[in-house]
């Protein structure tokens, strides 16, 4: 399927739009660049704080591959950790720092997934959107904390995208990248009672770190102005990002 065009350029174009479409009410919003050394190719997120680490929080994120620039995805973005009852395993401060407390964002998301409310806002904005979305997931088991950098391109990792296509209501594995041979749970997901089971296995790996993706991409412009149609801040808040507004906070 042919992605429809936003306006926007490039994903800070997209957040700094989108930003300007957040109703106030829902607490503090700030932009952030994920590599500040080069703002006009980078991703970037809009995070509920400005404390640090920012992994812990739901934050909405625009990104595209920095080397083809084309296409532009934009969703939820939630980092799973690592349990918490693992103190004792990692005791060093760094290590700390990837233990999930309460006031990381997977303790609000995970129950919305328990009870089927987050499978139906995604549903709700495939639906909205007309065409399929992505499930994307990244991560695996974390052999030394001391070594493991949750922001690091370099780590080893499995990759899946998994695709929600509204016209059936299905939802399949588009692709798997299985560098870490950790996320094979994934292969069996075919359905919403499938997707709630593997999500389950992966609340209860304790050594497990994941960051998932709740993806809606959007072709870039080739020229300096978008075609006629192209949507614009208010259409990607409505169909698509303000379904998820409680997770980022």
């Amino acid at each position: 399927m042919e992605l429809p065009y936003s306006i926007y350029l490039s994903p800070r174009r997209m957040c700094e739009g989108i930003e300007t479409v957040i109703p106030p009410e829902g607490g503090r919003i700030v932009r952030r660049p994920f590599n500040h050394y080069s703002p006009s190719l980078t991703d970037w997120w809009i995070v509920p704080s400005l404390e640090l680490p920012f992994f812990k929080f739901g934050k909405y994120f625009f990104t595209w591959d920095e080397k083809v620039r084309n296409p532009i995805r934009c969703g939820l973005y939630l980092a799973k950790g690592l349990d918490p009852m693992l103190k004792k395993v990692y005791p060093t401060k760094k290590g700390r720092r990837l233990l999930m407390d309460e006031s990381w964002g997977w303790h609000t998301f995970y129950p919305a997934v328990e009870s089927g409310m987050l499978q139906e806002k995604v549903r709700a904005g495939a639906a909205a959107l007309g065409r399929p979305v992505e499930l994307i997931f990244e991560g695996g088991y974390v052999d030394d904390p001391g070594l493991f950098n949750p922001d690091s391109e370099l780590r080893k990792k499995d990759r899946y995208t998994l695709i929600h296509d509204p016209a059936d209501n299905s939802i399949r594995v588009q692709s798997a990248r299985r560098d870490a041979m950790s996320m094979k749970f994934l292969n069996k997901v075919r359905d919403w009672k499938s997707f709630k089971e593997a999500m389950k296995f992966l609340n209860e790996e304790q050594f497990m770190w994941v960051d998932l993706f709740l993806a809606s991409a959007w072709s870039v412009a080739p020229g300096v102005e978008a075609p006629p149609g192209a949507a614009g801040a208010e259409e990607l808040w409505t169909k698509w990002l303000s379904l998820f507004r409680e997770f980022v906070r």
